[in-house]
């Protein structure tokens, strides 16, 4: 089968939904052993009250919203939960912004494409359909999301580049510097809404990328430590969320009329 093939089949399975679904439930198994919130992603003030709790109460919302995504009865509300946990570790990290106001951005941006990506299937469950504005602020939001990661990648390029495996040919500064540049390409083709839907499918293998190639080598020599498996699980999801932008803008492309959401629905939803 032809790589153009495997690719309409996958965009007809929904892979997108089913990506993000895997990841989440992974990330909440992760937060679930590491027993708090991950650092990285989920930095919720040590002066919050209830914080453990807190912190068990959203790794199970991550793991049943994921698992809800599989199944068309209950992925509207599983994908609005997940739009609110994934705001709500924007929102932590926001609370950051007075005592490190130039190092909050990548955080917040990897958060925010999630919570993104989880819209795109909030916007077409029943009795909804995409609007055009809906559809040009996922694609924007996304597109800035993907500018920051860019940004961040010349940033930090050496803290980057010591994430690269030291078997890859090329420096691991080239690559981090490449991927960067990938990175901005992907939100300036999502800016300008041209090539934006290879833009996605390319970033989304590159996602799987840094989760395969950086994370998962020190999971399985570490399998301990639950921040690295939470890394992979991250990565799966913005692999999904950046899928799922993809899926909306390729199905929203012949236009918004009733009929063709409705033409479309068993493709959308059928098996689930």
């Amino acid at each position: 089968m032809r790589i153009e093939q495997r690719i309409r089949a996958a965009e007809q399975r929904d892979l997108g939904k089913w990506i993000l679904g895997i990841a989440t439930i992974g990330f909440g198994a992760a937060c679930f052993l590491q027993r708090d919130f991950t650092s990285f992603w989920q930095p919720v003030p040590q002066s919050l009250p209830l914080r453990q709790p807190l912190a068990f109460l959203s790794a199970g919302l991550l793991v049943l919203s994921g698992a809800g995504l599989f199944f068309r009865r209950t992925m509207g509300p599983a994908a609005l939960i997940q739009i609110l946990l994934f705001l709500g570790y924007v929102a932590a990290w926001l609370s950051h912004i007075a005592d490190r106001p130039g190092t909050i951005w990548l955080g917040v941006c990897e958060n925010l494409a999630v919570a993104v990506g989880a819209a795109t299937i909030w916007m077409r469950t029943p009795p909804r359909s995409p609007a055009p504005l809906g559809v040009a602020a996922v694609r924007i939001t996304y597109g800035i999301c993907s500018v920051v990661f860019g940004v961040a990648h010349f940033i930090a390029i050496d803290g980057t580049a010591s994430m690269v495996p030291n078997w890859l040919p090329g420096s691991g500064r080239f690559w981090a510097a490449f991927t960067g540049l990938c990175h901005l390409a992907a939100g300036a083709a999502l800016f300008a809404n041209r090539l934006a839907l290879p833009a996605t499918r390319l970033a989304g293998l590159m996602y799987l990328g840094f989760a395969t190639l950086c994370w998962l080598p020190g999971a399985i020599t570490h399998p301990d430590q639950w921040l690295r498996w939470a890394g992979i699980a991250i990565s799966l999801a913005m692999m999904g969320a950046v899928w799922l932008v993809g899926d909306l803008l390729r199905r929203t492309r012949g236009g918004f009329s009733t009929n063709t959401a409705r033409s479309r629905e068993a493709i959308l939803y059928g098996g689930a």
